[in-house]
């Protein structure tokens, strides 16, 4: 039987925010599944953002269970979490923030030194794999700053996938794009993780309107809810 990639149990978490509102997140249980992706919705500081950085690893919740891969995390010392945190997740951020020295490939391999520490041919045979796999090979030798926003994000979609880790967390999706752009952008990344198999848990920028996430799970202060 396979192992769910991540699996939260009773999980509370409290965070005051600078405008001096609070977000809450009370006692949330739920299996992600893998190949799934999964759109976390509702109001600004509704918990949404909490509740992405708690399954991300990024914020400690007060009580309940975090499991990554049969290993409960949430008892881990914050050195083994951060490896954990390395090797499992990939982070997709609201802005691409790439390297501006480095080509298309270049900030794409990056983890693949960092995290994963593989040799130099494999990691370009790797890169070369996920260049094809989001249709940016044509632009893999050119600098990361004559690249357009969708080349941009893309690049910073394929370093976040390129170490093969089994979730991904992607913050505010669409932020720097056009609305086509954005809900484009959004379907190459369900695409990506079918294929890869990967357990995607996303926000969305306010003005996006994509509908195809395969599960929605709407975060209030009252409670989370699947649609």
């Amino acid at each position: 039987m396979a192992i769910d990639p991540l699996i939260v149990r009773n999980l509370h978490a409290l965070r005051e925010n600078e405008g001096g509102g609070v977000e809450m997140i009370q006692q949330f249980s739920y299996r992600f599944q893998r190949g799934v992706f999964y759109q976390l919705a509702g109001p600004d500081f509704g918990g949404k953002s909490l509740m992405l950085q708690l399954l991300g690893l990024l914020y400690p919740a007060k009580s309940g269970e975090i499991i990554v891969d049969d290993l409960l995390v949430s008892e881990l010392e914050i050195r083994a979490l951060g490896d954990t945190r390395n090797r499992k997740y990939g982070f997709l951020f609201s802005a691409p923030f790439l390297l501006p020295a480095f080509t298309v490939l270049e900030n794409i391999a990056t983890p693949l030194f960092k995290i994963a520490r593989v040799e130099p041919l494999e990691a370009k045979i790797v890169t070369e794999e996920i260049l094809e796999m989001l249709g940016i090979s044509e632009v893999a030798n050119a600098a990361a700053t004559n690249l357009n926003r969708m080349q941009e994000n893309l690049t910073a979609l394929g370093r976040a996938i390129v170490h093969q880790p089994n979730i991904l967390i992607a913050e505010e999706v669409g932020n720097n794009l056009g609305a086509e752009e954005a809900e484009t952008f959004l379907s190459i990344l369900r695409r990506t993780g079918q294929e890869l198999g990967l357990t995607i848990i996303a926000t969305s920028a306010e003005d996006v309107r994509w509908k195809q996430a395969d599960v929605c799970l709407r975060v209030a202060p009252t409670g989370t809810e699947k649609t």
